[in-house]
């Protein structure tokens, strides 16, 4: 099954629409190598699956990421902002 597990690209985070539909528009295709390298990342453990806790940490990560003035909270801004970062800048700590 691999670190992907059965779902998780299949009606999940892609939908059955999207199945299929890459850039050579042929039938069903491998996930691309950064969800498996982003999914290895949240996997803190190793251990092929990702625990909710897991996926908090992560998330709190990205979260902190954007939250450009350590207020707590995120603007519509701060998220932009984060998205269009040109890929030289390092985050803010």
């Amino acid at each position: 099954m691999g670190m992907m597990g059965r779902g998780m690209m299949g009606q999940g985070m892609m939908g059955q629409g999207m199945k299929g539909h890459g850039a050579m528009g042929g039938a069903a295709m491998e996930p691309p190598v950064v969800f498996r390298i982003v999914y290895a990342l949240m996997d803190a453990d190793g251990d092929g699956n990702v625990s909710l806790p897991e996926f908090q940490v992560a998330h709190e990560r990205i979260f902190k990421a954007m939250d450009r003035d350590k207020d707590g909270k995120l603007t519509f801004e701060e998220m932009m902002a984060f998205m269009h970062r040109s890929k030289g800048s390092a985050p803010q700590q």
